[in-house]
């Protein structure tokens, strides 16, 4: 699985492994999905980690052949990287733009077109489990890259899943809530300064750590809809609730999603954080907020190792 070095792909990593699964434990951050293995070795079950950047078709293809090589093809696979690039969209770079849609989208796309094709040419099945997000139902101002890539998961999986129903692979597409992870550490933030990004990184993930569920949480409510095959998981009640919405009211969303973070909000935000005071008040405010204990909580995005060379395959 990837993503698999901190948040929901660790939480998820866990559940399967404590279900007897072998997990390929894969993230672009080799220090992470080491602690991942080394969290799943020390409970007894069994992993490996794996040095991947999803947003290189190459290396994307060069794991599957891996994974199929030295460990058989995969009964699961869970597409779970992810990042986030926000604001106003005039204001994105292009390279963002390419990079979240790189990873985000097109990556899991190119994992269920490589895994589910090694699923169906060995004839037993399997379950492709995508993970997307809230933005899939609602239009949300200063994120659309996230949304659109979002919303393009989520139709790719149910697209994919009656495509696929033939050859006994079931697809399922997650879009969680609120979860207590990491992943606005690695937030590109359009038109804020790096202090400003920083300090708003801390807040979120400290928020988050509070609010959010658990990701070992998430991950058994992952596998657990991966092992009824449910076509779509709304991963907390704000996700189910936007979902529904969207659904039957979707005037009435796209209206509240308006209200809610339109530009009046914008410039008044806009305002109190360019304020000459903000970013000391900003900055103690984000030291004294308190933090759930236990957690993997980081706000800055760890050092990343050089990825090894991959392992070489070991043919069973």
């Amino acid at each position: 699985m990837t993503g698999a070095g901190s948040g929901i792909g660790r939480g998820t990593a866990k559940s399967l492994a404590a279900r007897g699964a072998e997990v390929v434990v894969a993230d672009i951050n080799y220090a992470t999905a080491k602690d991942t293995v080394a969290l799943i070795r020390s409970a007894g079950g069994a992993a490996v980690p794996y040095a991947l950047d999803v947003g290189d078709p190459l290396a994307l293809e060069a794991f599957a052949n891996y994974v199929a090589a030295a460990h058989g093809v995969p009964d699961v696979v869970v597409n779970n990287a992810g990042i986030v690039v926000g604001g106003p969209f005039f204001d994105i770079r292009p390279a963002d733009l390419h990079r979240i849609a790189d990873v985000n989208l097109t990556a899991i796309v190119h994992g269920c077109r490589l895994f589910g094709a090694q699923m169906a040419e060995r004839g037993h099945g399997g379950h492709l489990v995508n993970v997307s997000s809230i933005a899939a139902f609602a239009p949300v101002r200063l994120g659309t890259p996230y949304a659109f890539t979002s919303a393009g998961i989520k139709h790719f999986s149910e697209t994919l899943r009656t495509e696929l129903a033939s050859e006994g692979i079931g697809v399922t597409v997650v879009c969680p809530g609120l979860i207590a992870t990491n992943l606005a550490a690695t937030a590109t933030l359009a038109t804020l300064s790096p202090e400003q990004v920083a300090i708003a990184r801390q807040i979120v993930v400290k928020g988050m750590s509070l609010i959010g569920m658990h990701p070992d949480r998430a991950g058994e409510k992952i596998v657990a809809a991966a092992e009824n095959n449910r076509a779509l998981l709304a991963l907390r009640p704000e996700s189910w609730l936007a979902y529904v919405l969207t659904r039957a009211f979707p005037r009435t969303s796209r209206t509240l999603m308006r209200v809610i973070s339109g530009p009046e909000v914008e410039r008044v935000a806009r305002f109190v954080i360019d304020h000459p005071g903000f970013l000391g008040v900003a900055r103690e405010a984000a030291e004294i907020m308190p933090q759930r204990r236990g957690l993997q909580t980081y706000w800055e995005p760890p050092e990343y190792d050089d990825p090894p060379a991959p392992p070489i395959p070991l043919r069973r």
